[in-house]
C-alpha cells in the first residue's frame, strides 16, 4: 500500500466501522487513499450522527492485510504490535490516535520507534502500558469458584485483557476446565480439553455456589484475616497495591465494599 501525503481534514466526516482490528485497518485505508482526515472513527455506539455526517467503512480483508502488512514493511514490526495491542485498550478516542500514529510512522519510518515523546506516540505507549499493568494485577487478582467440576470467574476490566492473561492461566490449571468471564466486554476466556478460546459471550449465569464452595471461600476469608498484621494495617497502602475497582470480584474484599 503506497503513502500519499499531504492528508486533509474531513471535518464533519467520521467513519464508522465494524469494531473488528480489519476494520480499523480499512479505516486507515480509506483516509489514505482518499487523503482524508475524519473527524472521528466510532464502531457506532458513540456516533454523533446529529453533529457530524457519517460514512460507513466496509470491511475488506484485502485492503485490512495489505495495511497490516505495509505498518510491518514500510514502518516496523513493533509498530504493528504496538497498534494491535493499543486497539484492545481503553484510550479514549483510539482510533484516531492511532491513525495519526500511522501517518506519522509512514512518513519517519522506523525512526518512529525512538521518538517516545512525541504527541501522536506517547499517548499509545502509554495506553500500553496501562494495558500491560492491568492484565498483570489480574493474575493476582482473580478469584474463582467451582461450578460442578467447571472453575469460573468474573473480572470487570478496564481494557480488553483476555488475550494478555490466557498463558498464564493456561499454564497455572492446564488439568482443568474454566471460564473467565469479562463482563466489561461480554467476552470470556474458555479453556476445556487442552485448548483455549476468547468468545463473545453477551452475559453469563451462574449457579447459586455449593456448601462445599461456600466453605472454601470462607476458609479463604479466615487466610486472609489469618494473615493479616493489624499494627501495620494502612488501608491507603491497601488501596495503592490492590485497587478498589477490582474488589467486587475478589472473595476476601467484597465484604468491605
Amino acid at each position: 500500500m503506497s503513502y500519499k501525503a499531504n492528508i486533509t481534514g474531513g471535518e464533519s466526516l467520521v467513519y464508522l466501522y465494524d469494531g473488528s482490528l480489519p476494520g480499523f485497518y480499512c479505516c486507515v485505508y480509506e483516509s489514505i487513499n482518499t487523503k482524508t482526515m475524519p473527524a472521528g472513527i466510532s464502531d457506532g455506539e458513540e456516533a454523533q450522527t446529529i453533529m457530524f455526517e457519517d460514512f460507513f467503512i466496509h470491511t475488506d480483508e484485502r485492503k485490512a492485510y495489505r495495511v497490516k502488512r505495509s505498518i510491518a514493511d514500510r514502518i516496523s514490526e513493533r509498530s504493528l504490535d504496538l497498534i494491535e495491542t493499543v486497539f484492545l485498550s481503553c484510550l479514549p478516542n483510539k482510533e484516531m490516535h492511532m491513525l495519526r500514529y500511522l501517518l506519522l510512522g509512514y512518513k519517519v519510518g522506523r525512526k518512529i520507534d525512538d521518538m517516545l515523546g512525541h504527541k501522536e506516540v506517547a499517548p499509545l505507549l502509554a495506553a500500553e502500558g496501562h494495558l500491560f499493568r492491568e492484565s498483570h494485577l489480574l493474575t493476582g487478582f482473580i478469584r474463582f469458584s467451582e461450578y460442578d467440576g467447571i472453575l469460573a470467574a468474573t473480572i470487570t476490566p478496564k481494557n480488553f485483557v483476555l488475550p494478555f492473561i490466557a498463558r498464564h492461566f493456561v499454564r497455572r490449571f492446564n488439568t482443568e476446565r474454566f471460564i473467565i468471564y469479562d463482563k466489561t466486554h461480554r467476552h470470556a476466556l474458555i479453556y476445556q480439553d487442552g485448548r483455549a478460546q476468547v468468545l463473545r459471550m453477551d452475559s453469563i449465569n451462574l449457579p447459586a455456589p455449593t456448601e462445599t464452595e461456600k466453605g472454601y471461600r470462607e476458609l479463604w476469608k479466615g487466610f486472609y484475616k489469618a494473615i493479616t498484621i493489624e499494627a501495620r494495617e494502612n488501608p491507603k497502602c491497601r488501596m495503592t497495591h490492590m485497587p478498589k475497582r477490582y474488589w467486587e470480584n475478589m472473595t476476601e474484599m467484597a465484604e468491605f465494599l
